[in-house]
């Protein structure tokens, strides 16, 4: 089955900084790729993040986030860099169970009309705990470990983009 839905993390997945809850609001826009806190702590996209969410949209494949934070940060930089859009039923949740948070999602997918097997979705996250938990909770989910399996977010493609 091909891949209809990406979902990634955040920390350490979509963004450098290892945890948006520990920032400051409210944040500045540093350039296109990056934002900083009240404190000044930057953040900044991750090599090929923008391309990848970019190319992903254009082949008509859902992104989702499963993210173990407090909501406001996340969003807020979510929206200083013009990525909210790209996001269907993004879940930013104060609680590690990303099997949880992934099982809602394609349940709100499939209210909406989209119904999602597990084998059709992929998951990334750098934390290879959080990657066994979705397949054990949710089904046979396709998982890459960022920073070991994706190094550069437009590898991503080569895992769900008909060349």
């Amino acid at each position: 089955m091909s891949i209809k839905l990406v979902i990634l993390d955040c920390d350490r997945t979509l963004w450098d900084h290892h945890n948006a809850s520990d920032l400051k609001l409210p944040f500045s826009l540093l350039d296109g790729e990056a934002v900083r806190d009240a404190s000044g702590v930057a953040v900044r996209l991750l090599p090929g993040a923008r391309q990848m969410l970019e190319r992903l949209r254009e082949q008509r494949i859902l992104i989702s986030i499963a993210s173990w934070n407090i909501p406001e940060p996340v969003f807020a930089i979510f929206d200083l860099l013009g990525l909210t859009g790209f996001f269907v039923r993004p879940k930013v949740e104060t609680h590690p169970h990303k099997d949880r948070t992934i099982a809602a999602t394609l349940r709100e997918l499939a209210a909406d009309g989209i119904v999602l097997q597990p084998e059709e979705v992929l998951f990334v996250d750098d934390k290879p705990t959080h990657l066994a938990e979705v397949c054990a909770g949710v089904g046979p989910v396709r998982t890459l470990q960022a920073g070991v399996q994706v190094r550069d977010l437009r590898e991503i493609l080569d895992h769900v983009v008909d060349a």
